[in-house]
């Protein structure tokens, strides 16, 4: 979640954030189709149906694809219903909103909701975040997204690794800074015969100059 809000919220344009993914809320989950709300869903489900897909398979599917996935109510503590109503909510919410919310949240330092709050002061404080040429690096590696913004004298150099394996790429840069990163530590750039190595779904942000 935090690698996937960095690639975001470094580049070009103005990032939005939906209702929920500042704190990793996920996909439903539902196991009935009596729990979707979505029209569009229950028509799927019965065409997925009339195709001979079985009724677990329908729900499968649904459980990737559909709209109510990002429609659930918004988890805000591990009280009934996610702190959201008193009354009863018009779609069910997530199971995991004990764990996943905005009052537990608040209370853990490195927790995905003040990640979001760390890239959203970066982007109000340094202009080269909002206003800098992007530049695409990297790109014969699909297991990576990586790229450079650059605003007068100063430059940023992105990487973020798609992949839940070390994953190795080429750089040379050698007086560098962490911006920020979703891995603890506050180290410099290590640089070993030309590469870097990015662990698991690593996102960093080098500050050059």
């Amino acid at each position: 979640a935090k690698m996937l809000a960095g690639a975001i919220h470094m580049m070009q344009g103005t990032p939005y954030i939906y209702q929920g993914e500042e704190l990793g809320m996920t996909n439903a989950h539902f196991t009935s189709i009596d729990q979707y709300r979505d029209v569009e869903s229950l028509n799927y489900y019965e065409i997925l149906l009339s195709e001979g897909k079985t009724k677990e398979e329908a729900i499968k599917i649904l459980a990737e694809r559909s709209r109510d996935n990002s429609r659930t109510p918004m988890q805000w503590s591990d009280k009934e219903n996610a702190g959201f109503t008193t009354g009863t909510p018009w779609i069910q919410t997530e199971d995991n909103y004990r764990q996943i919310n905005v009052e537990a949240e608040e209370k853990v330092e490195d927790s995905i909701l003040n990640f979001y709050r760390k890239l959203i002061t970066l982007r109000k404080d340094m202009p080269v975040i909002s206003k800098g040429k992007i530049k695409f690096i990297e790109e014969e590696n699909e297991g990576v997204l990586a790229y450079t913004r650059t605003l007068d004298d100063q430059k940023l150099v992105v990487f973020c690794n798609l992949k839940e394996e070390v994953n190795e790429v080429a750089y040379a840069e050698e007086k560098a800074e962490k911006l920020i990163g979703n891995y603890p530590g506050e180290e410099k750039l290590d640089i070993q015969n030309g590469k870097l190595k990015l662990r698991a779904y690593e996102f960093v942000c080098y500050l050059i100059g």
